[in-house]
């Protein structure tokens, strides 16, 4: 067995970080000669050539350094979790999740989510932060988060632990004036003349306008929002149709307009609702017991109205 500390790999993360043995002494505050020696014997240990020295010039990763890099990285990750694990076990579960949501889909379900959740767990606080769906993939991955919720398009997500919440079903949104409003169902192909009003936000456009290429629709768009609600205000107010994949429980606008709702008859691609961690993280304590109720709760409230 390696007899490799953590120590060693915070110094040699620091030195992999900053480029040379110098400014990761300064950067952690400790003599030079520490991290030096801590380095060597690191080498020592792991049979690895880890650095090229240049005189004057700090140092670079080998091959095999990067590849540790990686391995260090996830090793330090995973001790950190079980230090979380460990003071969250003798403080009665107590700790902190740092969760971020997708801006779009966290007013459907997140404060009840976290309501149910920390009156489960008392000592847990959950700090949760609404960003763009491009962005949760990448602060999960560097550590910022330690889970998300989010759609599974729209940004890569191959380095991660994911778990399935929920499969939306998209709609098609009329006004209730609308001459299919007494419809239950429409096929695509029956509003291929009519106007469209496009849910534009970011990482959402992309997937609705998918679903009217592969029906064939190429409509006027006659008005654009970044949220639900100002589609749903621009369907009432007669602009278009739209297609939707979240549906309030009320089918009144914040005009008081009123919109009604049509299941698609087309097959069309899927919308899926993610959560996604650090493979690292996920077996975590907290996280896991998280994770648990989301798979729970967040379908029943997405379910939407009948």
């Amino acid at each position: 067995m390696l007899s490799v500390t953590l120590k060693q790999l915070a110094y040699f993360q620091a030195v992999a970080t900053h480029g040379g043995i110098a400014q990761a002494a300064r950067e952690l505050n400790i003599a030079q000669p520490s991290v030096a020696q801590a380095m060597n014997k690191l080498e020592d240990v792991t049979g690895l050539i880890l650095f090229e020295r240049h005189h004057a010039r700090g140092v670079t990763l080998t091959t095999h350094g990067r590849e540790f890099l990686a391995a260090a990285r996830e090793l330090t990750e995973h001790a950190e979790q079980v230090s979380r694990d460990a003071a969250a076990l003798a403080a009665n579960a107590a700790g902190e999740i740092r969760l971020g949501c997708f801006s779009t889909l966290a007013a459907f379900f997140l404060p009840g989510l976290i309501t149910v959740f920390t009156a489960q767990r008392p000592g847990v606080r959950v700090m949760a932060s609404e960003l763009p769906l491009a962005e949760l993939p990448a602060k999960v991955g560097d550590s910022s988060l330690d889970l998300a919720i989010t759609y599974d398009s729209g940004a890569d997500l191959e380095a991660l632990m994911v778990e399935p919440l929920a499969t939306l079903e998209p709609r098609v949104l009329v006004s209730s004036t609308h001459r299919m409003a007494g419809q239950t169902s429409v096929n695509l192909q029956e509003l291929a003349s009519e106007p469209y009003v496009m849910f534009d936000a970011p990482g959402s456009r992309e997937y609705y306008r998918r679903l009217l290429d592969n029906a064939g629709l190429s409509p006027s768009f006659t008005y654009a929002s970044q949220t639900i609600e100002g589609v749903r205000s621009a369907v009432a107010g007669g602009f278009g149709y739209s297609i939707v994949g979240l549906r309030p429980a009320s089918d009144s606008s914040y005009e008081g307009n009123r919109v009604v709702a049509l299941s698609i008859e087309n097959a069309i691609e899927p919308l899926r609702v993610v959560a996604m961690a650090r493979p690292s993280t996920r077996t975590g304590l907290l996280i896991s017991s998280f994770m648990e109720l989301a798979t729970s709760y967040v379908p029943a409230a997405l379910r939407g109205p009948a």
